[in-house]
């Protein structure tokens, strides 16, 4: 029997995503809040697909930009959007989601899940949701003219978490038919603060920002944008990343183990693997400051570390330094409008209430120690 999925965004991954899993027989529902993202795929009458070097052409079921008539009676729901747009889908999706449904979004930056699930629930949703998040995008891909994905490359692994961590494995096996890649994460802080783009993004923009207005011949970005010095500030942001991971009992890689596991490059240090990593070679810097390495991973991903940190008892001055230099030089206040605690809806908590948070889906209003909340969650 055909599974209906619906994906909403229709831009690089959401696109590709839809193409695949209408090559697994699902049926296909494509969704983007701006119809003019859709009016290629609708003409076409589908999305021509590019994998392994083989090309085929894909049916949809539907196409469409109202989210109510995409999600209606389909339980698996793929948000394939940037992060920035979270809040906005899950206002659109709250009125009309059920019991059962489970939303994956692909990825959650830091606290992707979390946010959506806050969202929801302000807007007067409280049925039996699951939100989970992925720690990054499955495909490396690009939608090329108005409705053909081609997709370069799959990830052997890509960590998955849930919110609440107890019903990971229902998300998992919902996805196991068409993306067995897919991996159990401890909870979604394992898969928020793995967010690698965090590092790698915005502290080489704000120390090439100058560069970047001036400069009309552009440069590459790694090879030339993260100079040894440049490097130090990535590691610095790094290190108290992992000292946050680390104060709420969460292992993650640190950017030179993540290098050395994804990519065929060698070094001895931060710097040096990125410029023998042939597959960032390539890439160009943004010809513009208002870039998504700014404007989505400061607001969606160092504001929501540094206020874990805060929660936590940890000190995050460099990763504070950038959110308040590119506040000022944007003229936007990007950890009021970004993952604040405020918005995450753990304010006031305590380190062991928000892990029990993300491990039950339970706000606690009473102290919890570490010792209970670990019994709790295992029970």
């Amino acid at each position: 029997m055909e599974e209906t999925v619906a994906v909403i965004g229709a831009g690089n991954g959401g696109t590709a995503i839809a193409g695949y899993l209408a090559s697994c027989g699902a049926k296909v529902n494509l969704c983007d809040l701006f119809p003019e993202y859709l009016e290629g795929i609708k003409s076409a009458g589908g999305i021509e697909l590019v994998l392994e070097e083989k090309t085929s052409f894909q049916t949809l079921n539907m196409v469409t930009s109202d989210v109510s008539e995409a999600i209606s009676g389909v339980r698996l729901i793929m948000v394939v959007t940037p992060s920035f747009t979270h809040r906005i889908i899950a206002r659109s999706c709250a009125p009309v989601l059920q019991d059962g449904q489970i939303i994956v979004l692909n990825p959650g930056r830091t606290g992707g899940a979390l946010e959506f699930l806050e969202v929801i629930q302000k807007e007067g949703c409280h049925k039996d949701i699951i939100v989970a998040e992925t720690q990054t995008l499955i495909y490396s891909c690009r939608k090329v003219g108005d409705n053909k994905a081609e997709i370069y490359g799959v990830k052997k692994e890509v960590d998955l978490g849930a919110f609440p961590a107890n019903r990971t494995q229902e998300v998992l096996d919902a996805l196991h038919p068409y993306y067995p890649q897919f991996q159990a994460a401890k909870n979604c802080l394992e898969t928020s603060l793995s967010n690698i783009g965090a590092l790698f993004h915005p502290s080489p923009i704000l120390l090439n920002i100058g560069r970047i207005e001036n400069d009309k011949n552009g440069y590459r970005y790694y090879w030339d944008g993260i100079t040894p010095s440049v490097a130090v500030l990535v590691k610095a942001v790094d290190r108290e990343r992992m000292a946050v991971a680390h104060a709420f009992g969460v292992e993650v890689l640190s950017a030179e183990e993540w290098l050395r596991q994804s990519y065929d490059t060698y070094g001895d240090d931060l710097y040096q693997l990125l410029q023998h990593n042939q597959a960032y070679g390539d890439i160009q810097a943004p010809h513009t400051i208002q870039a998504r390495y700014v404007t989505e991973d400061v607001p969606m991903s160092l504001v929501p570390i540094s206020e874990l940190g805060h929660i936590a008892g940890v000190s995050t001055p460099d990763i504070d330094s950038v959110i308040t230099l590119t506040s000022t030089i944007y003229q936007r206040d990007f950890r009021g409008e970004g993952r604040n605690a405020v918005n995450l809806g753990i304010q006031e908590m305590t380190l062991e209430q928000v892990a029990h948070y993300f491990e039950t889906g339970k706000k606690e209003t009473q102290p919890l120690l570490m010792g209970e909340r670990k019994t709790e969650a295992a029970s």
